[in-house]
């Protein structure tokens, strides 16, 4: 199967040589959650020639047809702000109704009581309970919100459980936004609005190739899946659904040895030289829900607090400081380091902007790159917070 898999790997790569370089600024500046964040409150918050706001009149009657509570929704003067009290996207027209939007396109672990916090800054802005609107964002759909998040005081607050009055909207971009995007593509006059024409057709681009749906990408997939068929004798229904009942398996074990290769390599290339630097107690995490792994190290003397070093939400690796008992003194030395306050009781700052699935950032591990970045963020915090009860 692995082998299948590398050689299917070959043929994609060989066909996209062959094509024309496709033009997408987006595709080659890597976009990463808070990116994404960014690009949708612009364009729902482009006014327009006319101020019209035509991104977000769309925006509004797709959540029409998701939801009837928002039905008597209208625009007026709409204030959107991004990552603003660490909220992703947040339209605010208090108090006549605000609209939480939570962005989960990456997979970010849902944090305790996230929306609920985040309706509880609403309603400091004086919009009512029955007027706040939450809005769960995922790429296609198959990430579901945990009850960690979503707690039993927030569905009381959206009326979660009443159809007709539920203000909780399950989005994603596949089947909700892009069809938005694409309808408003040919909507638009690109003579009255030409740049938000071109930022639509570059968007819209940038997800059909997310979603391999561009016209290139589907002939390639036309050949791999020729190949795949002839290589695993393939030729009926019957095989295909026999295959993908023994996927499951497959990737359950891959995720395991995985788990196990990242934790002796971490352990090896960085836990080790930290520890006879350091000392201290040191744990491998691997968050199996959204199967990112890290190192929790915590110093000597500290008891309810530690270091962590390992991915972000926005997969980016971090470094920072969590637990239940950070003063305000080392708050202020953090914050001194250009470390910011997180959503769930601590500080962080990056460390080096890779994807923690890359094959770049576990180079840097290998080669050693990334050990000589975490001493150095190491000994910076446990210097900041000497003597600190933590």
């Amino acid at each position: 199967m692995i082998k299948l898999a590398s050689e299917i790997a070959s043929i994609e790569k060989e066909e996209r040589e062959k094509l024309p370089y496709n033009a997408n600024i987006i595709d080659d500046i890597r976009i990463l959650e808070n990116a994404h964040s960014r690009i949708l409150a612009t364009l729902l918050k482009y006014a327009g020639y006319d101020k019209s706001y035509p991104v977000y009149h769309e925006f509004i009657e797709l959540l029409k047809r998701k939801c009837c509570a928002i039905r008597s929704i209208k625009i007026n003067n709409p204030k959107i702000t991004v990552n603003k009290e660490f909220i992703d996207i947040l339209i605010d027209e208090s108090p006549m109704y605000s609209i939480i939007i939570e962005n989960k396109v990456h997979w970010a672990d849902d944090q305790p009581e996230q929306i609920e916090r985040y309706i509880d800054i609403v309603k400091a802005k004086k919009t009512g309970e029955k007027n706040i609107f939450v809005i769960y964002l995922t790429k296609d759909g198959s990430k579901k919100v945990t009850d960690k998040s979503l707690t039993q005081k927030a569905k009381g607050i959206l009326d979660y459980d009443d159809k007709k009055l539920c203000r909780f909207i399950e989005l994603n971009y596949k089947n909700d936004l892009l069809p938005m995007f694409v309808s408003l593509v040919n909507k638009i006059d690109r003579d009255k609005e030409p740049l938000l024409h071109s930022s639509l057709v570059q968007y819209v681009d940038y997800w059909n190739g997310r979603f391999c749906m561009r016209e290139a990408d589907k002939k390639i997939l036309q050949k791999t899946a020729k190949y795949m068929a002839e290589e695993l004798n393939i030729s009926s229904v019957q095989d295909c659904l026999k295959i993908q009942d023994e996927l499951p398996l497959f990737q359950k074990t891959l995720n395991e040895k995985q788990c196990e290769l990242m934790k002796q390599v971490l352990n090896e290339k960085v836990i080790s030289s930290l520890k006879k630097c350091y000392g201290g107690d040191y744990e491998f995490i691997y968050m199996e829900e959204i199967k990112v792994a890290a190192i929790k190290i915590i110093p000597q003397s500290w008891n309810n607090s530690y270091i962590y070093l390992g991915a972000s939400n926005d997969d980016c690796i971090i470094i920072g400081v969590y637990g239940n008992n950070i003063s305000k003194v080392a708050a202020k030395l953090l914050k001194a380091k250009d470390y910011k306050e997180d959503s769930w009781k601590g500080y962080n700052k990056y460390v080096i902007k890779k994807y923690f699935y890359s094959l770049d950032f576990w180079e840097l591990v290998d080669n050693g790159s990334f050990l000589k970045e975490a001493k150095k963020y190491v000994k910076e915090i446990l210097i900041a917070l000497e003597g600190k009860k933590l």
